[in-house]
């Protein structure tokens, strides 16, 4: 496959004034220290890969001595992992930090060279990408975009100097549905690892449920046994299922390390393998890794050792939380939550932090008179009180309001007493090797936020959460500066895409613009993304990665310097970006008038199945959608056939949505019908919200990329084509026995 045409922002281009083209098959020696660490030793190589993609018969060798001979010459690391950086440059290295990167140009007598180096050896590996960013490449998540034609090698100019505006650029994965990384298997995992690297992406958070096959432990005489994915769904791939050739012949969709196991054992061990390779992965790119998991929430298996415990309401009630009987200060209750964290750490002695989640639905709230007064007689809160903060939860404008809002301020509160409590024991988040991890507390409820540093943990870090979608969060976005980011380090989980807006494609690149653009003012450490499938979200995740290192950098600015290179065709980037404005229209319009619209459980679809009013919203998203579409088709002409098939992908994606929206629409023109008591009516919009269905899946199963677009497939047989099939039987049938 040829490499694109490069067309490229002049702010882009590397200033070479002092450059110097080298000979034809001009060999490089690309040099790391000699005791060089393993990912100092992967930058070399992926700088040598580099010179091959970018340059004309350039041979580089990798080596840790640097040739007598006056041959170009590669330094790779800093003063402290290779001694030929600290001969070069002496005191010419810059002060940086430890995510500082280093591209420093140097001539010795007639031999030119190039450190590429940073603070840290991920550093250097950050600072290898940007090299090649800021020589054409430009990294996606499925892989690289090259530029159009080689060019001679060139070393000189280069004195760059490069520090993040946030430090921490963390990337969540394992999730909870079929159509999100839980069902990816660990090769694929680490090829996506592979390219968030190249983004400068430096932390993993494993985002884990209590149900999930990834630890063991017991208590009281109770083990764990519930091993299983997707809130215990399975999805059959028999002779009816739509779009079966994506699936290779296999019968039930899974997560291919995991394919044909069916013990407890088995797949108990088989998470464990999975995690752990997780781990390995992400450690070997320079990340730090961490687990997020609901410390308050349990396998039901685990009901009888603490009574008065209830059902969490959570999909199919597979867990339980505290009850009435449990006390923020409950012995019991807190032996076992620690029996759950030190399982994690014994388990994944190699994790770097403990993400702690405070229940998204907060029942445990019977307990938060006494627990207010426990946090306000320990912590000064100033003129805070329980009822205040009660009756703003009930008053504010985010989904959690109302009694929802009440509830969930009440059980946070209750939480963060237990919290208080656990951790009085030191040892609690220590390491195997006597290393302690780092604890970051996740979803305090907004209401606390002007106190975050008070009621949390001593030492704890805060990820934050303030509503579902990245366009609420903007417009409650003054929430964020009431959190006292100078006294703890504060992160937002920024939501690229949200499983209640569903299956459909999304962007929310404007508003996370707007929202890096607060945390910057605001002195906020980062983020952490939220997302099912990935599909369209490469421009926000491009945007999150170039902006994390340019607080000038908008988000169109962003969308012309990756679409210009990839394309190399303006008219087609204008397009791109009139095209992705629908997309984003669109999603906020489902955003505002159904949220709900097509989460990905049991009655997905037929959940429209009912005699209500046509929604005008609906053919404004569908219209939406259209020009998505039909931008993306006419972006294609006169563009290279890489970034053609990435289009052409986006393209059959913007027309199953389509497809499906078609569907919907005719499922309630069914119920309307069938409420008339016209069953041929009935019948026919059945029909045609059946052939609309089936044809969206296969639109889908014609480009599948990744296992989420199977899950994908395997979701919408289940929710969608299936229970139509049933209805519409059920309707042909009743039609029949009237005629």
């Amino acid at each position: 496959m040829r490499n694109l045409k490069l067309l490229i922002p002049s702010a882009c281009i590397v200033v070479c004034g002092l450059s110097q083209s080298l000979e034809a098959a001009t060999p490089v020696t690309v040099v790391h220290g000699p005791d060089a660490p393993p990912i100092e030793r992967l930058a070399a190589r992926e700088l040598s890969v580099q010179f091959g993609q970018l340059y004309d018969d350039v041979q580089a060798t990798v080596t840790d001595k640097v040739p007598a001979d006056r041959t170009p010459l590669v330094l790779i690391g800093s003063p402290a992992t290779n001694p030929h950086i600290g001969r070069v440059l002496g005191k010419d290295w810059p002060a940086v930090s430890d995510q500082g990167l280093v591209l420093h140009s140097f001539r010795q007598q007639d031999r030119p060279g190039l450190v590429v180096g940073g603070g840290s050896p991920a550093a250097t590996l950050w600072a290898v990408y940007e090299w090649g960013h800021r020589h054409g490449i430009r990294y996606l998540m499925r892989g690289d975009i090259l530029p159009a034609k080689k060019t001679a090698l060139e070393l000189g100019g280069s004195q760059v100097v490069m520090e993040p505006r946030f430090k921490s650029r963390t990337w969540r994965t394992i999730n909870d549905f079929a159509m999100g990384p839980e069902s990816w298997g660990l090769a694929e995992h680490r090829r996506f690892l592979k390219q968030l690297a190249k983004l400068k992406y430096n932390r993993l958070m494993l985002s884990v449920y209590p149900w999930q096959p990834y630890v063991h432990y017991s208590f009281a005489g109770v083990d764990k046994r519930t091993a299983t994915f997707w809130y215990g769904e399975q999805y059959p791939l028999d002779g009816d299922t739509v779009g079966k050739k994506a699936f290779g012949g296999a019968r039930l969709f899974e997560n291919p390390d995991f394919a044909g196991l069916k013990t407890y054992t088995e797949i108990s061990a088989a998470g464990q393998r999975y995690v752990r390779g997780l781990i390995q992965a992400a450690h070997e790119l320079g990340m730090t890794v961490g687990v997020s998991l609901s410390p308050l929430e349990f396998p039901r298996e685990f009901q009888s050792v603490l009574p008065g415990s209830r059902v969490a309401h959570q999909l199919k009630q597979l867990t339980i939380t505290p009850g009435g009987r449990q006390g923020p200060f409950d012995k019991r209750l807190r032996d076992l939550v620690a029996t759950k964290i030190r399982a994690y750490l014994k388990t994944y002695p190699g994790l770097d932090t403990l993400y702690l989640t405070l229940p998204e639905f907060p029942e445990w709230n019977q307990h938060a008179e006494q627990a207010w007064t426990h946090l306000a007689q320990r912590h000064e809160l100033g003129d805070l009180t329980l009822a205040s903060l009660v009756r703003s939860a009930s008053e504010r404008k985010l989904i959690v309001s109302g009694q929802r809002g009440e509830a969930a301020i009440r059980g946070n509160i209750v939480a963060l007493a237990f919290f208080s409590n656990l951790f009085a024991d030191k040892t609690l988040l220590r390491r195997a090797d006597g290393g302690a991890v780092e604890l970051v507390i996740t979803s305090v409820d907004p209401g606390l936020f002007p106190v975050l540093d008070r009621v949390i943990p001593r030492g704890a870090a805060t990820l934050n959460f303030v509503d579902y979608t990245a366009r609420r969060v903007a417009e409650n976005k003054q929430l964020l500066a009431q959190i006292p980011a100078a006294k703890v380090p504060s992160r937002l989980i920024m939501t690229l895409a949200d499983d209640n807006v569903g299956i459909l494609p999304q962007s929310s690149l404007q508003r996370i613009g707007e929202l890096t653009d607060q945390m910057h003012r605001l002195g906020w450490d980062g983020f952490s993304t939220r997302y099912w499938v990935p599909a369209e979200l490469d421009p926000s995740v491009y945007f999150l990665a170039r902006s994390s290192w340019d607080a000038k950098l908008t988000p169109r600015q962003a969308h012309n310097d990756l679409w210009l290179a990839m394309t190399g065709n303006p008219s087609a980037t204008e397009r791109l970006w009139k095209g992705w404005q629908e997309l984003e229209r669109a999603t906020e319009l489902i955003d505002r008038n159904d949220i709900g619209f097509t989460f990905p459980v049991s009655g997905m679809l037929m959940k429209h199945y009912r005699p209500d009013p046509i929604p005008e919203w609906w053919a404004q998203a569908a219209k939406h959608y259209e020009t998505l579409m039909i931008e993306l088709y006419r972006s294609q002409g006169a563009v290279d056939s890489r970034a053609r098939r990435l289009l052409f992908y986006y393209a059959k994606r913007g027309e199953y949505v389509l497809e499906y929206l078609a569907a919907v629409r005719a499922v309630r023109e069914a119920a309307l019908a069938k409420k008339e008591g016209d069953l041929e009516k009935t019948v026919e919009h059945l029909e045609v919200a059946l052939e609309q269905t089936y044809n969206c899946i296969n639109t889908v199963s014609d480009v599948v990329e990744d296992q989420s677009d199977r899950g994908l497939i395997a979701v919408l047989n289940a929710y969608a084509y299936r229970p139509l099939l049933i209805e519409y039987e059920k309707m042909l049938d009743q039609l029949e026995a009237a005629q």
